[in-house]
């Protein structure tokens, strides 16, 4: 009988690891392609954390707002695994210097930023979005400010396929019937 009882257990140790792998939520990848990102939110001081400001800091910089507004306009362009992204603007009171696209799925995104924010401080995060290949919210979303407040923030994100611009006629004719003409020129004064 105990013979039986161990070969149950080893069995049904085997059926939950040959289980356990097929229930993983599997990742869809983005299809190569440009993407138009419009990323928005708040960063908030994280008081649940506690910090000392830096001797360096000064009274007037400690005195920090409640929280930063910002918002992001990008473009996303993806070809196999190389991912390049292009700010195409942000919000006046935020300078955003790199943002780079860690994952990209389209059931999550993981993204990092560092730029500067209103007053000259400094920021750089991380964050986690969730969602279903158009509209994204943050799971996540921590940082610091001037390199050592700690930050935590709530963000959308609209994603959507970029339009591509096709020229307009007189963008490419004018070139070409220049081009002709020259042609033409040169071409009777050999004659």
């Amino acid at each position: 009988m105990r013979k039986i009882s161990i070969l149950c257990i080893i069995l049904a140790a085997l059926m939950l690891t040959a289980i356990q792998p097929s229930s993983a939520i599997q990742m869809t990848e983005f299809p190569d392609g440009c993407y138009c990102v419009d990323l928005q939110g708040d960063y908030f001081l994280n008081y649940e954390q506690e910090y000392e400001p830096a001797s360096t800091l000064t009274d007037q910089q400690i005195a920090l707002p409640e929280s930063y507004h910002i918002e992001v306009n990008a473009e996303v362009c993806k070809s196999g695994d190389d991912i390049s992204v292009t700010i195409l603007g942000s919000n006046p009171g935020v300078t955003i210097d790199d943002l780079n696209i860690i994952s990209l799925f389209q059931e999550e995104i993981v993204l990092s930023a560092n730029g500067t924010c209103a007053m000259g401080h400094t920021f750089n995060g991380t964050m986690t979005l969730i969602g279903d290949g158009e509209s994204y919210e943050s799971v996540t979303a921590t940082g610091t400010l001037d390199g050592e407040i700690p930050v935590q923030g709530s963000f959308s994100a609209i994603i959507s396929e970029c339009e591509q611009e096709i020229p307009e006629f007189p963008t490419i004719a004018l070139p070409m019937i220049a081009i002709i003409g020259l042609a033409f020129i040169m071409q009777r004064r050999k004659d």
